[in-house]
């Protein structure tokens, strides 16, 4: 397979005899790592530190949020990225037991972004709108 790669790379880019010899080792490395790690969780090694066992309540921290997806970190869990996992943050809430009203974004954000919304009124404004126009 590592060869195959590596011939199909090869068609595309000149490559002297010597890089076509390193690619085809450094990919066939990474293949055999690859099924390793496969292999691994067939046989049920999984971790609990990895992202699909942790708590979900866990993966929102004070200064990062962790993707329970693909176990990256942000400050804020954006639609964009749980996009690329086919999601919408909803779907995420409800896939992972999350209230629908949690925030997915830090701690620390989540607080500032609530101090910010005091100083300026914005919770007397919000409530006065809704009353004006429930009537």
């Amino acid at each position: 397979m590592a060869s195959e790669i590596v011939a199909a790379q090869a068609s595309h880019t000149p490559m002297s005899p010597e890089e076509i010899s390193e690619v085809v080792r450094r990919v066939f490395d990474i293949l055999q790592k690859l099924q390793s790690i496969e292999a691994g969780q067939a046989e049920g090694n999984n971790h609990s530190d990895t992202p699909e066992h942790m708590n979900p309540q866990d993966s929102i921290q004070r200064n990062r949020v962790i993707c329970l997806v693909c176990g990256k970190e942000f400050k804020l869990l954006s639609n964009r990225h749980l996009a690329l996992h086919g999601m919408t943050s909803r779907d995420y809430k409800l896939k992972y037991g999350l209230p629908l009203r949690q925030a997915l974004s830090a701690k620390s954000l989540t607080q500032a972004r609530r101090k910010i919304a005091k100083e300026k009124g914005l919770v007397a404004k919000l409530v006065a709108y809704r009353r004006s126009h429930q009537q």
